[in-house]
């Protein structure tokens, strides 16, 4: 089976072929011209030299052999009109004629077809450029039009390429400014990659945390691979902002421990339920017995020392799942969370949270779920009257660290009965702030409110576990 041919190939090797018959047509034509000139004039000197014309038109077309047969004819009509000759003479004329006419017949054709071969070849060339420069300004649309950062960048991680979407996300208005711009502070995961040496070509995708140009950090996605020699090394990735992703876990899981707080609660109304009802019976036999000796006093006695207890269940502590925590990732997982939800009101949050800040002892998903407990019921409070407002900050005291949490809503009417459980008037079931109180005192802190003047503030205090990270 023959190869297929591409359709470059086809479109190249189109070269524009010479209309043979009208070629050869025009070469009879000036041959019988010659011949009928030396017919009519009877010169007495050769028109031989004429000769050559006709045949070097029919080279354009003819091939070698071709030519070669046409200069023995062209010879052997030129030999008719020439008379007087020696037989040596004659011969010699013949032979001189044949020569000349083949050495100009393909000489002629030769720089036909290399003319042919040439602009065949040009043609291809001019037509692979062009679909090079379509295939580039079609690529170029694609990494312009797309939503995901790509970026390329050289040994020194400095950027070569970086499309639309990669100056978007890294915080960059202009387009063209990110280039020639060290990548490190924004993706160090690309610079790192960059810095592995004596390994062959990387291909792999990771995650981690980006910067923008603001500083305001967020997660992201990455797939990239390096190329190129220790010299030249480059890489190319693509970036994409996972913050949404991230988002959505976290609202499932707060919705999850929320149902296990509903549970929770449901399981420990049923048992208070239960005792009550007892202290009910017990409490009609008393009013009928007034002797306190009585073994029903007794009872009830027992029954409220156990309803106390029930009453003020604490978490056990856990410290065993806590550890050295960069509190600065968890506040930047909480910013990711809630800020749509403070923009869908139309209110600000204010992050007054330093760079740098101590290690602390706690369980990241514990503590981001106290976190988006105390925004959450901030963000209820200031729908109710006040300036909708939050400000979040984070400050090291000593040995431990204070995260305060202050909107500027309508504030409290009865702050003494906050970490009861099961209080009036809550907009849940009433044991959000029971359980993320002892939450905190599980990881060794601590959760109090915090009387102002305006709105309520609730500040969250953890052990540090090291110095600034």
């Amino acid at each position: 089976m023959a190869p297929k041919t591409t359709a470059l190939e086809a479109q190249g090797a189109m070269a524009p072929a010479m209309p043979r018959a009208r070629v050869l047509g025009l070469a009879v034509t000036l041959f019988a011209a010659v011949v009928g000139l030396e017919w009519i004039s009877h010169l007495d000197y050769s028109l031989g030299v004429l000769y050559v014309f006709p045949v070097a038109v029919a080279a354009l077309v003819l091939t070698r052999v071709e030519v070669v047969i046409a200069a023995i004819v062209s010879a052997a009509v030129r030999s008719q009109f020439t008379a007087g000759l020696s037989p040596v003479e004659f011969s010699l004329r013949f032979v001189m004629a044949v020569l000349a006419y083949c050495g100009i017949g393909l000489l002629v054709g030769e720089i036909s077809r290399h003319r042919r071969v040439m602009s065949a070849t040009v043609r291809r060339l001019e037509l692979e450029q062009a679909m090079r420069q379509q295939a580039e300004e079609q690529l170029r649309m694609l990494a312009d039009s797309s939503p995901a950062a790509i970026i390329i960048l050289n040994s020194r991680a400095e950027v070569v390429v970086a499309n639309r979407a990669a100056h978007d996300m890294l915080g960059y208005e202009n387009a063209g400014e990110l280039v020639g711009v060290n990548i490190t502070p924004s993706v160090p995961m690309f610079a790192h990659a960059l810095e592995v040496t004596g390994a062959p070509s990387m291909r792999t995708s990771a995650t981690g945390w980006a910067t923008r140009k603001g500083g305001e950090r967020f997660p992201v996605a990455t797939w990239f691979s390096t190329y190129g020699g220790e010299d030249d090394r480059r890489l190319a990735g693509i970036v994409v902002d996972a913050s949404d992703e991230v988002r959505d876990r976290e609202r499932e899981n707060f919705r999850h421990v929320y149902s296990n707080n509903r549970l929770f609660a449901s399981a420990v109304s049923h048992e208070i339920r239960n005792l009550c009802s007892a202290i009910k019976v017990v409490t009609s036999n008393l009013q009928r017995h007034s002797s306190p000796d009585e073994p029903d006093l007794m009872a009830l006695g027992k029954l409220v020392e156990s309803l106390a207890r029930l009453a003020s269940f604490e978490l056990t502590k856990r410290r065993g799942a806590s550890g050295p925590l960069q509190l600065g990732e968890v506040l930047g997982q909480l910013r990711l969370v809630i800020t749509p939800d403070w923009d869908d009101l139309d209110g600000e949050v204010t992050w007054d949270v330093p760079e740098a800040l101590p290690l602390v002892h706690a369980d990241e998903h514990a503590l981001l779920q106290v976190f988006l407990n105390l925004a959450q019921n901030s963000a209820r409070a200031v729908q109710e009257g006040g300036e909708r407002r939050l400000l979040v900050k984070a400050r090291a005291d000593g040995g431990e660290m204070r995260v305060s949490f202050e909107d500027q809503g309508p504030g409290l009417k009865n702050p003494e009965t906050l970490f009861q459980p099961f209080r009036e008037g809550s907009a849940g079931s009433g044991l959000g702030l029971f359980i993320s109180r002892n939450i905190i005192r599980s990881l060794g802190g601590e959760l109090r409110h915090v009387a102002t003047e305006s709105g309520c503030r609730f500040d969250v205090t953890l052990p540090a576990a090291g110095p600034s990270a």
